[in-house]
């Protein structure tokens, strides 16, 4: 195995964890609601809590990984979340749940930063979105094991002893980071000159066939030269637009079929996680297609699976057929989990890599922005109609096509006729 895919499948351990663990809140729910005796809109507030510990934390974490490595930033981090997921199943009352959901947060927030920072230091442009995308499936893979793990945790014991299993996991891929994770390839135990050269090479010469095909935003001497430059705005925003009706599904979705479908725990379970398996599928496909089909235009890939994206989302939640239900989720999910893995090949072939933790980092933050609304809004409107499902996915397909619109016409991309691109590789 080459070292660059050994250090891709650690990092996407690591985030597997880290997705499981905020995962298995959405699963502890509906328990949580009975135990504390919360209304929806305190249970979106749990959710959302996370995420304000996670948005606040974007950018000083790619500060840090920028100044300090990614290698330590995430080790850190790893250290601090795994923690605070032990303590959430120690918690007895709301005011202990939203600081320790917080901090537990905040934990994970310093972690996405110094990952991107990895994947542009260990591989090239014509690559990154197929190793970006692999990393990424820990973001549908985390959410389609966790019913299968964590409802029989919770039917044998309880919905806290969930949570200090997953902690341990989490301690566990401490030592797995440090190990396998390293800040640069020479730094790498054991690589050889023959590997480190290969990667050198690989770099320099996809960047000479790609200078006018994807051009990097120039690089800056300070993150704030960065923020005026219009494109990490425009990125900023599409994701924003996108992870609403990604984290609004994820988060709603078990207790709307316990609620809505009326599914029992088991029927539950596999249901809620069907969608992420292939949701795993979309991602995958999405970094092979941005890098093999659409360089050069990938904002369209983005375009077309948020929209179908979209339309499968209305699908879903209108049609009063269980069988036809579970088929429009899991389309719905294949294709937003595509948009997704798309529109982060963006950020990984834009952003200027002495940049790159900071940068990525800032452009996170408005997803996971999109993360801390998204929970609470859709628990407000529950409440306000009275329990009503269908205006809250409204919601979600209406920022599906904003994100698209944002992408299409902020990200303005040049394409090289195929013989040019050629030559420029042959030289």
């Amino acid at each position: 195995m080459k070292t660059s895919h050994k250090v891709i499948v650690a990092v996407l351990l690591c985030y597997l964890v880290a997705w499981l663990d905020r995962m298995a809140i959405s699963m502890a729910l509906p328990y949580i609601g009975k135990e504390f005796n919360l209304s929806a809109t305190a249970l979106g507030g749990i959710l959302s809590a996370f995420f304000v510990g996670y948005a606040g934390f974007q950018i000083p974490g790619g500060w840090l990984a920028d100044k300090f490595g990614a290698r330590r930033v995430i080790t850190c981090s790893l250290t601090v979340w795994s923690i605070f997921t032990m303590l959430t199943g120690v918690v007895t009352n709301m005011t202990h749940m939203l600081f320790v959901r917080f901090v537990f947060g905040a934990g994970e927030g310093v972690f996405p930063g110094p990952v991107w920072k990895i994947v542009g230091a260990w591989f090239s442009k014509k690559d990154r979105g197929t190793a970006n995308s692999c990393v990424l499936t820990s973001t549908t893979l985390g959410p389609a094991l966790t019913p299968l793990m964590v409802a029989p945790l919770i039917a044998l014991y309880s919905w806290r002893s969930v949570f200090y299993i997953l902690g341990v996991l989490g301690l566990i891929c401490v030592f797995v980071s440090w190990r396998y994770i390293v800040d640069k390839p020479e730094q790498f135990p054991g690589i050889t000159e023959e590997e480190i050269q290969r990667i050198k090479a690989d770099r320099a010469a996809d960047e000479a066939a790609s200078a006018n095909l994807e051009q990097s935003i120039a690089p800056k001497s300070s993150f704030w030269d960065l923020m005026k430059e219009p494109r990490i705005w425009v990125m900023f925003f599409g994701v924003f637009f996108l992870t609403v009706p990604i984290w609004g599904y994820m988060t709603w979705l078990p207790t709307y079929l316990v609620k809505v479908r009326g599914m029992n725990l088991t029927r539950m379970a596999v249901a809620a996680s069907i969608p992420f398996f292939v949701a795993t599928v979309g991602m995958l496909l999405s970094g092979w297609m941005s890098d093999k089909l659409f360089r050069g235009r990938r904002r369209y890939l983005v375009v077309f699976a948020e929209l179908v994206g979209a339309v499968c989302l209305y699908l879903f939640y209108t049609t009063p057929s269980p069988e036809q239900a579970t088929l429009y989720q899991s389309l719905a999910a294949g294709f937003l989990f595509m948009a997704l893995g798309s529109i982060w090949a963006l950020p990984v072939i834009y952003l200027p890599e002495n940049l790159m933790g900071s940068g990525s980092g800032f452009v996170n933050t408005g997803g996971q922005l999109g993360g801390l609304v998204a929970p609470l809004a859709l628990g407000m409107i529950i409440d306000w109609t009275g329990g009503n499902y269908d205006a809250a996915f409204q919601l979600l397909a209406l920022s599906c096509l904003i994100s698209s619109s944002i992408i299409f016409f902020g990200i303005g991309e040049k394409r090289k006729a195929p013989v040019e691109v050629a030559a420029a590789t042959a030289k």
